[in-house]
C-alpha cells in the first residue's frame, strides 16, 4: 500500500543529466537541513563499484543524478561535505565506496538509518523495505535490485524503484531522531555513525587485509610473512587491474601458498585454484614473493594471530552473552548492537596472561555505562 500522504515524492522524480541542471538544483539544496542519499551501482567484474545513479531527496522531491552524463560534480561535492547539512543513508557501507570512487569525498555529517532503527528497537540489520513497513506502514517493492543500472535509457520501472529508495528516508530519519532523543540515545547514534566516514587509508587496507584470511591463526610467523606479502601483492594487483580479489587469487590459495611455501612452478600448480592462467600470468611473481618471505629477518615477521578462544572460556562466555541478552531485552534492542562477537573475544583475551582484564575500545563510549562495566565486573569476579 502507498497512501496519498507520501505518493507525491515517488511518482515524478526529476532526472538530472547535465552540469547546469545539477548546479541549479545544488543551489536549492544548499538550504536543506537534511539530504537523503542512495546509489545504484554495478560490481560484478571489477574491484571498484561502478557508480550508475545517485538518488537525492531533500524531503519534498526525489532527484536522480546520472553520473554517466555529468563531468562537473563540484557543486554536489560541496554539499556532500557541508557540515550544516545532515546526510542520511540506509546501510551505507557500499554507498560510501561509490561516493569515494566517484567524487573522492564522503558525505558528512552522516546518519545511517539502519543503525538508528537498531538503536530504536527495530532489530539488527533492518532492511529498507522492512523499515518503511515498520515506521510508515508502506510497502516498497524491490523488483529492480539486480537490474542493469548502466543501461541508458533507464526504464520507467528502474526510475520509480530508484526514487523510492530515498523518497521516505527524510521522514523516517525525523521519526527515528525524535524517538532516539526521547530515549536519550541520540548521542549513541552519533557515536556509532561518526567512524563510518573515518575508514582505513588505502595503504592500511592493503597491508592489513591478510588478517582477514580464514584460519590465519593457524600459520606461524614465517608463514604469515609470506601470506602478508602475497596478499599485499594481490590487493595492489586487484586495484591496479580493477578486478575482484578472487579473480586474481582466492583467499584459500593465498593461505595454501603461505602454508606450503612452494619453491617451483610444479609445487605452485598443486595448490587448489592455481590454474594454468594464474601460473602463466603470476607464477613467477608468486614464487619470488614466497622466497622473499622465507628470507625475511625475524624482526620483519608479523606476530602470530590469536587462536580461537579455548574451550574453558565457554562457561564464562555464555554468562556474558546471557547478561547482554537480558540487558538488550530491557533496552528493547538487538544484543548484536550492544556487543559484537569480537568484543567478547577481545575482553576475554585481555586477561589471558595476567588476568588484567580491560574493556576493548568498542565497549567504551556510551557502551561503557550501558553494558561494558557490567561485563568487566563479571570477568573480574570469575578470575578471583
Amino acid at each position: 500500500m502507498e497512501d496519498s500522504k507520501h505518493a507525491g515524492r515517488q511518482v515524478h522524480p526529476v532526472y538530472i543529466d547535465d552540469n547546469e541542471t545539477l548546479r541549479k538544483f545544488c543551489l536549492q539544496w544548499q538550504h536543506a537541513a537534511v539530504l537523503a542519499l542512495d546509489t545504484e551501482f554495478i560490481r560484478t567484474d571489477t574491484f571498484y563499484p561502478i557508480g550508475a545513479l545517485l538518488q537525492i531527496s531533500e524531503g519534498t522531491g526525489c532527484f536522480l543524478i546520472d553520473p554517466l552524463s555529468i563531468d562537473d560534480f563540484s557543486p554536489l561535492t560541496a554539499l556532500l561535505t557541508d557540515p550544516a547539512i545532515v546526510k542520511v543513508l540506509h546501510s551505507c557501507s557500499e554507498d560510501l565506496e561509490v561516493f569515494e570512487r566517484l567524487f573522492q569525498v564522503l558525505p558528512q555529517p552522516l546518519i545511517d538509518t539502519q543503525i538508528a532503527a537498531g538503536l530504536d528497537g527495530y532489530g539488527f540489520s533492518l532492511g529498507y523495505q522492512k523499515m518503511t513497513e515498520a515506521l510508515l506502514q508502506i510497502h516498497v517493492a524491490k523488483g529492480e535490485t539486480r537490474s542493469n543500472w548502466l543501461q541508458r535509457p533507464l526504464t520507467e520501472s528502474q526510475i520509480h524503484y530508484a526514487a523510492l529508495d530515498v523518497a521516505y528516508l527524510p521522514e523516517m530519519y525525523q521519526q527515528l531522531k525524535q524517538s532516539l532523543e526521547s530515549k536519550g540515545r541520540w548521542q549513541w547514534l552519533l557515536d556509532e555513525c561518526s567512524p563510518l566516514t573515518n575508514g582505513q587509508s588505502d595503504t592500511d587496507a592493503i597491508t592489513q587485509y591478510y588478517k582477514k584470511v580464514k584460519s590465519v591463526w593457524k600459520l606461524s610467523s614465517r608463514q604469515l610473512g609470506v601470506l602478508r606479502l602475497v596478499v599485499e601483492w594481490r590487493e595492489s594487483e586487484a586495484r591496479h587491474r580493477d578486478r575482484p580479489r578472487g579473480r586474481i587469487l582466492k583467499d584459500k590459495s593465498c593461505f595454501e601458498i603461505a602454508r606450503t611455501q612452494p619453491r617451483d612452478v610444479k609445487a605452485l600448480s598443486s595448490i587448489e585454484d592455481v590454474g594454468q592462467s594464474t601460473l602463466r600470468n603470476y607464477g613467477q611473481e608468486l614464487l619470488k614473493l614466497v622466497m622473499t618471505g622465507i628470507k625475511l629477518a625475524e624482526s620483519e615477521l608479523p606476530a602470530q594471530l590469536p587462536k580461537p578462544l579455548p574451550p574453558q572460556t565457554g562457561t564464562l562466555l555464555k554468562q556474558l552473552k546471557a547478561h547482554v541478552s537480558h540487558r538488550a531485552e530491557h533496552l528493547q534492542m538487538a544484543p548484536e548492537l550492544l556487543v559484537r562477537k569480537r568484543d567478547y573475544e577481545e575482553l576475554l583475551r585481555s586477561g589471558f596472561n595476567n588476568r588484567d582484564y580491560r574493556l576493548p575500545a568498542s565497549l567504551c563510549g556510551w557502551r561503557k555505562d550501558v553494558i561494558g562495566d557490567d561485563l568487566l565486573n563479571i570477568v573480574l569476579k570469575q578470575s578471583t
